[in-house]
C-alpha cells in the first residue's frame, strides 16, 4: 500500500510543470543573471610577473651611479625600469593646462606608456608613483626601492649614530662609502596562508540551487491539494496504515523529486554555466542531505498549521532569512553580520561546506553541514508525526 502511495505521488508531482521550472530552471536563470552582474565582485587580482615601471634622476644625484644596481635587482624580480628625463617631464608639462598639478606630467607618462609606477630620484630623496589600477605591482615597487635605499643609507651610516632612514625618503649617501654588495638584495615574497579566492560562477551557481532546494515544500504543494480535494487523508486515516506510513508517503516523494530536480540543475550548471562542485559525491551528498531537512522542516509546519497557504508564507520568511544570514543575498565573506549568528543559519553551514569544497577542495564545514542536516531532519519528522498522531487520535 505504502509503495503504490509513494509511487503514484512521485507521479503527480513530476507531472506538475511547476516543479520542473522551479527545482531544474529557476535556480539556472538566477544564477546566470547573477554571475554576470557581480561578475567584478568577486574577482581577485593577481600581480603581474614582469612589468615595466619608469625612474628619473636628478642630474647630479649621488645616486646616479647605483642605478645600474637597482635595474639589476629589478630584472630578478620582474620589474623594468625605463629611463625618462628632464626632457619628457617638461614636454608634458608644457602639453598640459596651467591649473594641473606638479604630479601632472608624471601621471600623463605613467598612463600614456602603461607604466605600473615611477619612481623620481633626488638628490636628498625619493618619489614613488602607484596606480590605483596596478596596486600590487605599487606596493612591490615601494617596497623594492625603499628596501634598496634603506640599505644602501644603513651601510653608508655604520659606526655614526644615525637613525634609519624613512621609507621613501633617504640621506645623501657619501659615494666611497656605499656598499657594492647592495646590489645583491633580493625582494623575498612570501605568500600568507588564506583560503583561496572562489569567483561568482562558482559561487552564486552553488547557492541559489541550495536557497531554491529549500523551498521544497512548494513543490508538494499540488500534492497536498490533490489530497484535500479528493479527501484522500480522510481515507488514510481509517486505513491501517500507521502515522508514520503516511508521514513516508508523502515525505519520500518530495524529496525524491526535489533532489532529482537539484540533481539535473547542478549537472547543468556544470555543463553550461561552467561551475565548479569540487567533490562531486560529497557534494551531491550534502545537497541531498539538505533536501531531506527542508523537506522535513517545512512539512512539520504543514502538519502544526494544516493549512498550505500558511505553510508556504511561514517557510518562505524563514527560508528567505536563513539566506539573507547565511550568504544567498550577500556574500558570506562580506557579510557585516556576527560569526554566531551565521552558524544558525543551517544555509550558512551547506554555503559554506559546498563552496569551500569547490574553491580548496575541502572544508571544515562539511561536517556541520551533514550533521545539521541529519538532526533536523530527525527532530521536524518526529514534531510531524506527533502533530499527525494528535490530529487523527485528537491526543
Amino acid at each position: 500500500m505504502i509503495r503504490y502511495l509513494i509511487k503514484n505521488n512521485i507521479k503527480i508531482m513530476l507531472r506538475n510543470p511547476v516543479n520542473i521550472f522551479l527545482f531544474v530552471l529557476c535556480p539556472i536563470v538566477i544564477s546566470a543573471v547573477l554571475i554576470s552582474a557581480f561578475s567584478s565582485l568577486l574577482e581577485s587580482y593577481e600581480c603581474a610577473d614582469n612589468y615595466d615601471v619608469g625612474y628619473m634622476v636628478t642630474e647630479g644625484s649621488p645616486y646616479e651611479n647605483y642605478i645600474d644596481s637597482i635595474k639589476e635587482i629589478g630584472e630578478k624580480n620582474g620589474v623594468k625600469f625605463i629611463e625618462y628625463s628632464d626632457a619628457d617631464i617638461t614636454r608634458e608639462k608644457d602639453a598640459l593646462d596651467e591649473n594641473e598639478d606638479g604630479d601632472a606630467p608624471i601621471r600623463n607618462i605613467i598612463d600614456n606608456n602603461n607604466l605600473c609606477g615611477f619612481v623620481e630620484i633626488g638628490d636628498s630623496s625619493y618619489k614613488v608613483y602607484k596606480t590605483n589600477e596596478k596596486k600590487s605591482e605599487g606596493a612591490k615597487l615601494e617596497y623594492m626601492v625603499s628596501t634598496f635605499f634603506n640599505n644602501m643609507f644603513l651601510m653608508s651610516a655604520v659606526g655614526q649614530n644615525a637613525p634609519p632612514a624613512a621609507a621613501g625618503k633617504t640621506e645623501p649617501a657619501k659615494e666611497t662609502q656605499i656598499n657594492k654588495d647592495s646590489d645583491d638584495i633580493e625582494l623575498v615574497i612570501e605568500a600568507a596562508d588564506h583560503a583561496p579566492a572562489i569567483d561568482s560562477t562558482d559561487y552564486y551557481g552553488i547557492v541559489f540551487i541550495v536557497y531554491i532546494s529549500w523551498c521544497a515544500i512548494v513543490g508538494g504543494a499540488g500534492l497536498f491539494t490533490n489530497e484535500k480535494k479528493n479527501c484522500i487523508i480522510e481515507r488514510l486515516q481509517v486505513s491501517n496504515l500507521s502515522i508514520l506510513q503516511v508521514y513516508l508517503a508523502r515525505f519520500i516523494p518530495i524529496a525524491a523529486v526535489v533532489i532529482l530536480g537539484s540533481g539535473i540543475a547542478m549537472i547543468i550548471s556544470i555543463l553550461v554555466l561552467g561551475v565548479h562542485w569540487g567533490n562531486y559525491a560529497l557534494s551531491a551528498l550534502i545537497v541531498s542531505l539538505m533536501v531531506l531537512a527542508a523537506t522535513a522542516f517545512e512539512m512539520m509546519i504543514y502538519e502544526v498549521t494544516n493549512s498550505m497557504l500558511a505553510t508556504i508564507i511561514i517557510s518562505f520568511a524563514i527560508v528567505w532569512i536563513m539566506g539573507f544570514i547565511g550568504g544567498t543575498f550577500e556574500t558570506y565573506m562580506f557579510s557585516s553580520a556576527p560569526e554566531t549568528v551565521k552558524l544558525i543559519s543551517p544555509l550558512y553551514h551547506e554555503n559554506r561546506a559546498l563552496t569551500e569544497l569547490s574553491s580548496m577542495g575541502h572544508s571544515d564545514y562539511v561536517f556541520s553541514a551533514v550533521t545539521y542536516s541529519v538532526a533536523l531532519t530527525f527532530f521536524s519528522s518526529i514534531i510531524s508525526l506527533i502533530a499527525g498522531r494528535i490530529r487523527r487520535f485528537g491526543r
